[in-house]
């Protein structure tokens, strides 16, 4: 799912939303186990989207409403009303959120599908987009993180026909200057991809989700999980965010 990159530099935890009730899951850690906080924010047909939204260091809640095109943003993991409530993009677009400055503040996006090109904002307001990135082909999924641990957010795709993710270095056109597979067994039709600062080293790794099960790497290299765990139910939707900011 898309808006599931933490910015590099504090551990990265794990959680769930379910659709069906509107319900953020929060876990503390990236083991198997139950969530510490649980949140009701949103409603029918939203799209979760995680991110230092006010820049305190603390990863908190927010959706995407496809029937208004906005983000709506809350600045702390608890029930209430949004905080920032934000129109961009337009029908049939992919949120993304990530950090694309630097500046320590999660900022919004979409990704265009029909064109494959990421339209970026550097601010939580309405207005244009501030950068405009071709990358990938018709199929593609957007993930996005701080991949080389320089504190900016650059784009990616997951190509779900061959389980690979391409990463770029930069929010520039260009050729993929990582390109990686994680083993897992399966059906690929039923994982989620995912990115995080798992070991918490500073720059963002990827990782997998089938089923209720997280498998994580810690480098961006192919290979099989360094970290497999137990969260979610089958139908939720996978998280990643460091909600104890620590």
């Amino acid at each position: 799912m898309p808006g599931l990159a933490q910015p590099a530099g504090k551990g990265t935890k794990i959680g769930a939303y379910d659709p069906s009730t509107s319900v953020f899951f929060l876990h503390y850690s990236t083991s198997s186990g139950i969530a510490e906080t649980i949140v009701t924010f949103g409603g029918t047909g939203d799209v979760p989207v995680v991110g230092d939204w006010d820049g305190d260091g603390t990863t908190t809640i927010g959706t995407y409403k496809h029937a208004s095109s906005s983000f709506y943003l809350r600045n702390s993991n608890t029930i209430g009303d949004s905080d920032l409530i934000v129109p961009f993009g337009a029908p049939g677009d992919v949120p993304v959120v990530g950090d694309w400055d630097g500046n320590g503040t999660t900022t919004i996006g979409v990704y265009k599908p029909g064109t494959s090109t990421f339209h970026l904002r550097n601010s939580n307001t309405p207005g244009n987009s501030d950068l405009v990135v071709a990358f990938g082909a018709p199929g593609d999924e957007p993930i996005v993180g701080d991949w080389d641990g320089d504190r900016t957010t650059t784009i990616g795709v997951f190509k779900r026909a061959n389980s690979t993710f391409h990463l770029r270095n930069s929010n520039a056109p260009g050729d993929s200057d990582i390109i990686i597979r994680i083993a897992v067994e399966g059906d690929a039709s039923q994982i989620l991809p995912l990115a995080g600062d798992w070991d918490g080293n500073g720059s963002t790794s990827v990782g997998l989700w089938r089923g209720g099960i997280f498998y994580l790497r810690n480098s961006n290299t192919s290979g099989s999980a360094e970290i497999t765990a137990k969260f979610g139910l089958p139908y939720q939707v996978p998280l990643a965010g460091n909600w104890d900011g620590k």
